[in-house]
């Protein structure tokens, strides 16, 4: 993280501070020499005792006072936040009902990136940190918290999306799909430890989310059909099967004459409906059999289970 440069950056910083202040000692001293440059008519000039103060702090947050390691056992948290030039992600424990953060994510917007609606970055900033934190929050329960109260919304995960839910949205909502999580909406002034990351990004060299995302999209509900072995159940299968089903039928011509303005997707010759596999009646047994005979534990179960509309 670099230096503040003006009072607003320093209010940045300093908000994370206080969000993490219960566990800095004397850290009212420590914070002295910055808090002088936020009094009115005050020059912002950093001086060595700011410069002190500012690595003295960095090196608070970072010890184990404030960190702690990953532990499997304890409730996972994963806070994101999003500004006009960068996203951010913390990954925390409930610690004795304190929130304690295990690690944190920054990186710098694209040109492109930066040109989205800030709706589409808070969205962006939530797919960066589930996709950083990926090897300690997939298959487990994690709380998303988001000062976004419309994304608290459209991603969760026992509501549908609305009909003009643009398509960025729903890829990103299909990524989603495959993991077990609550959406917790915070306002922003409780959501200063990572608010402060997204407007002081780790610069790194980066491409837009959407570029892999494309390509991933419906991996995880399309996996659900790799994870059943069952020759019957293929993707040929799914499309034949469908095209027997005359309401089906229909609506995916329909799709192909004005996808708009639907529930429904099309991709690949399958049918989605609210990023979900429709499953044609012949099939649903088929399904429901291999989901509950390949042992694959409970929550994990649920996700395939998601998957798919039956």
């Amino acid at each position: 993280m670099q230096q503040p440069r003006n009072v607003q950056e320093l209010r940045q910083f300093l908000g994370m501070v206080t969000y993490y202040s219960r566990f800095i000692p004397d850290v009212s001293t420590i914070t002295y020499p910055l808090l002088k440059l936020l009094r009115k008519n005050q020059k912002f000039y950093w001086n060595k005792e700011c410069q002190q103060a500012f690595l003295k702090l960095k090196e608070e947050i970072s010890s184990d006072r404030v960190l702690v390691p990953f532990d499997p056992e304890l409730s996972v948290t994963l806070a994101t936040d999003a500004s006009p030039v960068g996203v951010a992600a913390v990954l925390s424990h409930i610690v004795d009902n304190v929130e304690k953060p295990v690690a944190f994510a920054s990186r710098s917007l694209t040109e492109a990136e930066r040109n989205y609606s800030q709706l589409d970055r808070e969205a962006l900033a939530i797919i960066f940190g589930v996709s950083r934190f990926i090897n300690y929050i997939y298959g487990r329960h994690f709380v998303l918290i988001t000062d976004n109260q419309p994304l608290s919304r459209i991603f969760h995960p026992k509501t549908g999306f609305p009909k003009m839910t643009s398509a960025r949205l729903l890829r990103y909502a299909s990524f989603l799909a495959g993991f077990d999580y609550t959406v917790k909406f915070r306002k922003g002034l409780g959501n200063q430890n990572v608010d402060c990351l997204s407007r002081a990004p780790v610069n790194q060299n980066c491409i837009s989310a959407d570029v892999s995302i494309n390509d991933e999209v419906h991996q995880v509900c399309a996996s659900a059909v790799f994870e059943i072995s069952n020759e019957n159940l293929t993707a040929d299968a799914i499309i034949q099967e469908t095209e027997k089903y005359q309401e089906l039928a229909q609506i995916k011509r329909e799709l192909l004459s004005s996808p708009v303005n639907s529930d429904y997707i099309l991709d690949s010759g399958i049918l989605f409906r609210n990023n979900r596999i429709v499953i044609p009646k012949t099939l649903q047994p088929t399904v429901l059999n291999e989901l509950h005979s390949t042992h694959i534990g409970i929550t994990k179960m649920k996700q395939l289970e998601r998957c798919y509309c039956i």
